[in-house]
């Protein structure tokens, strides 16, 4: 019904827009494009305007006719407005609508700039946190090997000790023969001997050394120790900025989503 109409519709206003004043409405198509306004008013929802061939020929009947077609076309000319209004309106969304999206983009933007800055940050962390661990791991081992120099050397020490105090045991127990032997053969008393003097004081002066390496050692270690401590707190400061530039990254991840 409605493709109908509106062939109709078409197929007048070729008809009368065929002639030079392109007139929609003449005197001699007055019924017939009474009919068809009717039809485009109908068209648009306002209640169509009925005529027969008996209505336009008494006055009455055309102000009747006119009446019907002002009421329409105020209502039409209503209609219009409302619509031109909510295009307005349409327009002005529109407008609020894209420059929201636009400010979303540029929010958008940043926070990945944000996050690309906050990733950049997490690999040199971790890259920091990786040479950290690997001179941990070497000083642990440099430390490991002082221990067990460390140790080694303090069983030499004892093993020395206790040869030495052997060997002087032994010198001492000589020297009290010889000292019996010189008093018997000449009656008189000799104080100890200097080479014994000699052999005891060398090994008083190993002795220090050993305790001077001893202590030299147990230094290095409490500093290879101070410094592991300070590289397990530096690891530990690292992995603790980790945890929080991930939990960073994962917000803006969750904010750009």
């Amino acid at each position: 019904m409605s493709a109908a109409r509106s062939f109709k519709a078409a197929l007048a206003m070729r008809r009368n827009f065929g002639s030079q004043e392109k007139c929609f409405c003449t005197t001699s198509n007055l019924e017939e494009s009474l009919s068809t306004l009717a039809e485009e008013l109908e068209s648009f929802g306002i209640s169509p305007v009925k005529i027969d061939n008996n209505t336009i020929e008494s006055v009455e009947s055309l102000k009747e006719v006119s009446a019907k077609l002002m009421n329409a076309f105020w209502k039409l000319i209503h209609n219009h407005r409302m619509l031109m209004k909510s295009h307005n309106e349409l327009n002005d969304s529109y407008s609020r609508i894209s420059n929201d999206n636009s400010n979303l983009k540029n929010h958008v933007k940043r926070l990945k700039e944000e996050l690309q800055k906050k990733q950049d940050a997490l690999s040199q962390t971790q890259e920091r946190e990786r040479r950290l661990k690997v001179q941990y791991d070497a000083i642990s081992r440099d430390l490991k090997r002082e221990k067990n120099e460390t140790t080694k050397l303090k069983k030499q020490l004892l093993s020395k000790d206790s040869q030495h105090e052997h060997e002087l045991r032994r010198i001492m127990q000589n020297s009290l023969k010889l000292r019996e032997q010189l008093q018997k053969s000449t009656g008189t008393y000799t104080p100890r001997d200097k080479a014994m003097q000699k052999l005891q004081t060398d090994h008083e002066k190993e002795v220090v050394l050993y305790k001077q390496t001893i202590r030299r050692l147990e230094e290095n270690n409490r500093l290879m120790l101070q410094e592991i401590n300070d590289l397990k707190d530096s690891l530990s400061l690292h992995s603790t900025a980790i945890d929080l530039q991930m939990e960073a990254s994962g917000m803006w991840t969750d904010t750009d989503l």
